[in-house]
């Protein structure tokens, strides 16, 4: 993870310097995700009108304990007893990618966005099991950990418009599509940091974000 970041901002770097000199770079976060316990931190700068690279790096922390105020309404989160009882689910995810701006010079402000990503994800999952059919009492289920490794495409299509003179933000649908490995996971409850959370069948993972971005 760290040297996928090193080398993230070694690019960011490397196209922000091949770019003109007057563009403004930005530092946010997902006010939306917070309620559902994730902190992020997001870097972005205008290579050209039409082109916004973007790193975002966030870390989710007991999900199941937290209350998704948007998720909610994207998936419904069925209570159905599937043998697992998931005490904590947590994690951390680094997406890299950009925005595609549907706009002609900078000095447009009020603009659609098409948003592409690789993210990478490591969900940390904490809790008991016992099978449906199992005809033992609970104080029998066993303890279940484990740490997942995923990786998948997010992506979005928003608009971003402009708050003040030095504040801007942009809200966004996205969809992700995790490698089949998501399949590891437990249960039906599946969170992925940075991708959403996924309660019946289907492998795409909504998330709606609400962007705040200082520039700087």
């Amino acid at each position: 993870m760290t040297k996928r970041i090193i080398t993230a901002l070694i690019i960011l770097i490397g196209l922000k310097s091949y770019g003109q000199d007057d563009k403004k770079q930005f530092i946010g976060l997902n006010v939306l995700q917070l309620p559902a316990s994730t902190i992020n931190f997001n870097y972005s700068f205008g290579y050209k009108p039409f082109l916004t690279p973007t790193i975002d790096i966030g870390y989710a922390f007991g999900y199941n304990q937290n209350y998704d105020l948007i998720g909610i309404f994207l998936t419904p989160h069925v209570k159905l007893y599937d043998g697992y009882s998931i005490d904590k689910q947590s994690g951390v995810y680094l997406k890299l990618g950009g925005y595609f701006n549907l706009r002609k010079d900078f000095e447009r402000q009020n603009f659609f966005h098409l948003g592409l990503f690789l993210t990478n994800s490591i969900v940390h999952e904490k809790g008991l099991y016992l099978s449906p059919i199992d005809s033992r009492p609970y104080s029998y289920a066993d303890k279940i950990e484990h740490t997942v490794f995923l990786f998948g495409i997010s992506s979005s299509l928003g608009y971003e418009f402009k708050l003040s003179s030095r504040l801007k933000t942009h809200i966004d649908f996205q969809l992700s599509f995790p490698t089949d490995k998501y399949l590891d996971l437990y249960g039906y409850s599946n969170f992925i940091p940075g991708m959403g959370f996924k309660d019946t069948e289907g492998k795409w993972f909504p998330m709606v974000i609400l962007n705040l971005k200082y520039i700087l």
